[in-house]
């Protein structure tokens, strides 16, 4: 099957292909990988499904004025309209219709990249240079549901019988548009990630996980201190520097930062993130301790928590059974492929897109 994966605009990645599992950029040929991708065969966020299909590519509309180029041989689109082609004066431009002359043979699956409060966010009023791609825009809740009704299939990318559906939005959406949503789990490269990183050597120690989301970090590292000195643990975090971006580091680094460590601390809140950090605890053989975002409780049901009473009557039962922290490292490790592993999401796609 021929996969095309396109977005109406990002800052972040420029369109690919793939070239024997390799990302290559369509502008130099040369493999690419943009800033937080840890290699151009593996992308843990952003356009990832191309993986999932040898004969596949992400195309940024963007750099195309909106209209993605002529390829009557692709069988399915996963269309991501969210911003610039929501606006009214794009909208024509980037529609369903206008994907359908590009991909005269597709099925067009609509994909819901993000929900409310990251929906239709920015600044109601923009600065002087502020890009009017950021501004609040009140048409396009409207035209969201104009686009999901042209579409063939509407997908969210969550664990089915998760959080998402139950979600005030996600229900308005739905009693909104004239199709089901589908529910897929977001693919995860959980090969590339064991391979690479994963290790049965772990250090007895402590990462607290903190998201560049201040709101999201809740009281990661005080609990995360507060077990280390309890129980004797070396703490460790990624440091944050006031003259650096957050992102300062690769992502490769960034993974083998925190990978070698056997507890991983992660006490967000928010249950409309899909858990993508909570999928590679997963793969390299950690355990995650804490949160509730969507693929928490499938991987770590013991721990999906935000209640660190409970989270320190767990990691006592851990710190003193080997048998129980193994059990759980190879739970998470076979639900994390179970659910999320190339295999199953490709699967999944064909089943529910194209049968």
């Amino acid at each position: 099957m021929k996969f095309a994966e396109v977005w109406d605009y990002t800052y972040n990645v420029k369109s690919f292909y793939l070239d024997g599992g390799v990302a290559k950029s369509f502008e130099t040929n040369e493999p690419y990988m943009y800033k937080h991708s840890i290699a151009p065969d593996c992308f843990l966020q952003g356009p990832v499904y191309p993986w999932l299909w040898e004969d596949s590519y992400y195309i940024n509309l963007a750099e195309y004025d909106g209209v993605a180029p002529y390829d009557p041989s692709v069988d399915m689109v996963l269309y991501v309209n969210e911003r610039v082609g929501l606006m009214n004066e794009n909208y024509e431009k980037y529609s369903v219709d206008s994907i359908r002359k590009s991909f005269p043979n597709a099925v067009i699956v609509g994909e819901i990249k993000e929900v409310e409060p990251n929906f239709n966010s920015g600044p109601h009023v923009l600065s002087p240079g502020e890009a009017v791609h950021r501004q609040v825009r009140p048409e396009r809740p409207i035209n969201r549901i104009k686009l999901f009704n042209d579409c063939d299939f509407v997908n969210l990318p969550a664990i089915p019988n998760g959080i998402y559906s139950t979600i005030p939005y996600v229900i308005e959406l739905q009693n909104n548009i004239n199709k089901e949503i589908i529910y897929t789990p977001g693919p995860t490269n959980t090969e590339y990630v064991f391979d690479h990183y994963y290790s049965d050597e772990k250090l007895n120690s402590i990462f607290a996980y903190t998201p560049h989301q201040h709101h999201r970090r809740g009281n990661t590292l005080e609990f995360a201190n507060y077990l280390g000195n309890k129980y004797n643990l070396p703490v460790h975090h990624k440091p944050l520097y006031h003259d650096k971006p957050f992102d300062y580091m690769s992502s490769h680094d960034f993974v083998s930062l925190w990978s070698p460590h056997l507890y991983h601390i992660n006490l967000d809140d928010m249950k409309t993130q899909p858990g993508q950090q909570c999928k590679q605890v997963a793969c390299v053989g950690s355990i995650n301790m804490g949160g509730v975002n969507d693929s928490h409780k499938f991987l770590y049901p013991e721990t999906a928590t935000c209640d660190t009473n409970k989270l320190e009557e767990v990691f006592v039962s851990y710190l003193d059974d080997e048998n129980k922290r193994f059990e759980t490292i190879k739970y998470a490790w076979e639900k994390v492929n179970e659910i999320c592993g190339f295999d199953t999401v490709r699967k999944v796609f064909e089943e529910e897109f194209l049968s």
